[in-house]
């Protein structure tokens, strides 16, 4: 046979640390039958068991509902919220220090054999205390008191599972609208979380920005966000509204890494004064690592012929290696040239070069990049040429040009051109295109032949061969 048997227990603290609670005052008594038309958070009734008054509030035990708390202002009493426990509660009474305490009335079965010999039965409060089945009940968390709402920010709150759902180059898709308060032309921060141990062995989440972006469509739930050139934001990466800065940038944008470039250029030229003309081809094939820059070039690769005077070809190329950051790059290089301008006397030929570069400004914004070599021809080291171009940001994907170089290599030119990015944000998949116009010339000296020296003159068949003109020049960069 099973006995119910009832307990009054005394369970664990539901307010930490309340002073002891002072009698209400007389303006505070509720009306009589209000109780019974208040409901809780799940529509539920209170069963009045016991009640407790304190200042500006009144606990009230409900029996199979709980413990609730009304806020005494106003008119009426009015429902805060309510406290759950595993079982009756019947009653409250407060400690020495103040704490107050539900009593809880619990219903438990216990097997017959346990009340100790046969025939006779224990009421559960013979056993032992050890047997006795008490639930584990965690105290109330401290009571949050109403208080105003806060003022409303300048700028609506947006859920903090924004991210990015799509991501095209130069821009990005995030998941806020209209709905969410975005506009056309809010500005969108951009970022990633990266998890960090603090001393406390706890996680801790960082922010890396990576972009503030400009909002160019918007829709209820998403919106489109443009990207600077050579910025990047991943798919899932953060995103909220913010007032910074757009950090798209004309004259320094980011530094591009881990894409392999292909450069082609062709310069054609008149040879004026002559029925001819010529070319200058230049080719570059190169990677970029995180700072190092590993690349081979042919600059240039010159031809000009004319109908009254003899072809004249001219080239240089070389290996490169340099170190290569946003702002700062130098490098060195093994190759090797022509030399068509010589001594007197001497005879035109080729040589092995050693190449310098340098870099000032990032590649993609406004910089002055500078090359030149040193070439080893006849057992000494002599100069061999210089190239300079200057890179002027003009507005987003559009840059003009200077160039211009030359040397003994055997040719000279300068011209002015215009970069253009076709397609692409200027990472792995962009395309380039540059025209120019200027002017170009490939040289070559001949040898002296000295027949006679008579006060000190000469008769010679030694001399310089040009052929030059105007030049226009297209060109092509792709990355990989």
């Amino acid at each position: 046979m099973v006995w119910p048997v009832t307990r009054i227990l005394t369970l664990a603290a539901v307010f930490a640390g309340l002073a002891v609670a002072k009698p209400a005052r007389a303006e505070e008594t509720p009306a009589p039958g209000w109780l019974e038309s208040q409901l809780n958070e799940h529509g539920q009734h209170c069963d009045k068991r016991a009640v407790w008054p304190a200042p500006g509030k009144l606990i009230v035990a409900c029996g199979a509902t709980g413990v609730w708390e009304f806020a005494l202002s106003g008119a009426a009493p009015h429902f805060v919220r309510s406290y759950e426990f595993p079982g009756d509660a019947v009653g409250l009474f407060t400690e020495p220090d103040g704490r107050l305490w539900v009593k809880l009335q619990v219903l438990e079965a216990r097997p017959l054999d346990s009340g100790g010999a046969a025939g006779a039965v224990q009421f559960p409060e013979a056993l032992e205390a050890p047997a006795l089945r008490v639930p584990q009940v965690a105290p109330l968390a401290a009571p949050v008191w109403p208080t105003p709402p806060p003022a409303a920010p300048p700028v609506a709150a947006v859920p903090q599972a924004a991210r990015v759902i799509k991501s095209m180059p130069g821009e990005v898709v995030i998941s806020l609208g209209t709905f969410d308060g975005v506009a056309r032309g809010d500005h969108i921060e951009l970022a990633l979380e990266h998890a960090g141990s603090l001393v406390t062995d706890e996680l801790a989440l960082s922010r890396e920005l990576l972009a503030v972006g400009v909002v160019t469509n918007v829709t209820e739930h998403s919106a489109l966000v443009r990207l600077g050139v050579d910025e990047s934001v991943p798919v899932g990466a953060l995103a909220s509204r913010s007032r910074a800065p757009s950090s798209a940038s004309q004259s320094a944008p980011p530094h591009v890494t881990d894409i392999t470039t292909l450069e082609l250029a062709l310069k054609p030229f008149a040879a004026l004064g002559e029925l001819g003309g010529g070319f200058l081809l230049s080719a570059a094939l190169g990677h970029r690592f995180r700072h190092l820059h590993v690349w081979a070039l042919l600059d240039p690769l010159a031809f000009a012929a004319a109908s009254q005077q003899p072809s004249i070809a001219a080239a240089n190329g070389a290996a490169m290696v340099s170190y290569d950051s946003q702002y700062f790059e130098m490098g060195l290089g093994l190759g090797g040239q022509t030399v068509n301008i010589v001594n007197f006397s001497a005879v035109s030929g080729s040589g092995y070069t050693v190449a310098q570069l340098l870099r000032l400004g990032p590649q993609d914004g406004l910089n002055l990049t500078v090359r030149t070599s040193i070439v080893l021809f006849h057992s000494q080291f002599d100069f061999g040429g210089m190239v300079a171009s200057a890179q002027f940001p003009i507005t987003r994907g559009y840059w003009l040009l200077l160039d211009g170089g030359g040397g003994n290599v055997g040719y000279g030119s300068g011209e002015l051109g215009l970069r253009v990015l076709l397609d692409g944000n200027g990472l792995a998949g962009s395309k380039f295109l540059t025209v120019s116009a200027g002017g170009a010339a490939v040289f070559k000296s001949t040898p002296c032949d000295v027949a006679s020296f008579q006060a000190f003159q000469t008769i010679s068949s030694c001399g310089t061969t040009t052929l030059g003109g105007p030049m226009a020049g297209v060109g092509g960069e792709w990355r990989f």
